[in-house]
């Protein structure tokens, strides 16, 4: 409501204290109906086929709106945004919420692996043995880091943590991006081209079939999506019905968007086989691939 009724006010004072009801959405109307009816500082009245909104006191109206909005907007610009929140609406989450920079994580997977950047050369390795990973800020579309090993793109922090399921001839460095691909690191991808194969591993269900789509109509064949090995006798034996039906839509957005036609045919296999079986898998499987060796 608080919400609803600041922006109403601010529309009110914005207009010079005179405003068509047109200009109002309907929860608007109505907590600014409720507003006049308990302050009586601003009135309503009929013009044509309308309302107009017209304040009738304004040291009323603006004591209120200072209540919802104690800070001025117009000089918090170069504030950061959380803080612009604080000052405009009392709550840091008030507006707008996500943070100027976007960190992930990444680290090497084998020794020799490193990054470029405006000719200077960062060891990812050193810095992974030293501090776990590197926290790289993804909002820079524009920087030029790239590297020249495969980039795995990886979505729950296990498969970060221990990077033993990486096959040989495959070692280079995971970027961990928790659950949902967001539009940044769409967009980090698209800035450059960051590595000569991109291998997009996520869980085997609707959304990680639904990122995958995203990152195909953005990055076309530059991205790869990784299939785990025996991926098949794992489905049926560890897969999961439960998070196959929850992700049912994000099924049907995934194949909406791909075009099939240029999908390969392991990609292909992987969704009607997904489909068959009802069942979803998620990508520590390719622990068990390990532990499984261990037992022979």
């Amino acid at each position: 409501m608080n919400r609803s009724l600041r922006e109403a006010l601010i529309k009110l004072e914005d207009s010079g204290g005179e405003c068509l009801g047109s200009r109002f959405t309907p929860s608007q109307k109505r907590v600014l109906d409720e507003f006049l009816l308990r302050t009586a500082c601003v009135t309503k009245m009929r013009q044509g086929n309308g309302t107009v909104y017209r304040v009738s006191n304004s040291t009323v109206f603006l004591h209120n709106l200072r209540e919802l909005r104690p800070g001025d907007e117009s000089g918090n610009q170069a504030l950061p945004v959380r803080a612009q929140n604080l000052a405009f609406t009392r709550s840091t989450k008030g507006r707008k919420k996500s943070h100027v920079a976007s960190y992930h994580l990444l680290k090497a997977t084998t020794a020799g692996v490193t990054w470029n950047c405006d000719g200077e050369s960062l060891d990812l390795w050193q810095l992974t043995s030293l501090a776990g990973a590197l926290a790289i800020d993804i909002s820079q579309v524009e920087t030029s880091l790239v590297t020249d090993s495969p980039l795995w793109l990886v979505e729950n922090q296990g498969l970060l943590d221990d990077t033993s399921w990486v096959p040989e001839g495959l070692h280079g460095c995971v970027l961990y991006y928790q659950g949902q691909v967001s539009e940044r690191l769409v967009e980090w991808l698209c800035g450059k081209k960051r590595s000569p194969r991109i291998l997009f591993f996520p869980d085997y269900d609707g959304v990680g079939l639904e990122n995958y789509a995203r990152l195909r109509i953005a990055l076309g064949e530059d991205i790869e999506l990784w299939l785990m090995p025996d991926w098949k006798r794992k489905l049926e034996r560890y897969g999961n019905s439960e998070v196959w039906r929850n992700n049912l839509k994000y099924v049907a957005n995934a194949e909406e968007s791909l075009n099939l036609d240029q999908e390969p045919d392991e990609v292909l296999e992987l969704i009607e086989a997904l489909k068959l079986n009802g069942k979803a898998l998620e990508q520590e499987a390719a622990f068990l691939e390990i532990m499984e060796k261990q037992r022979k």
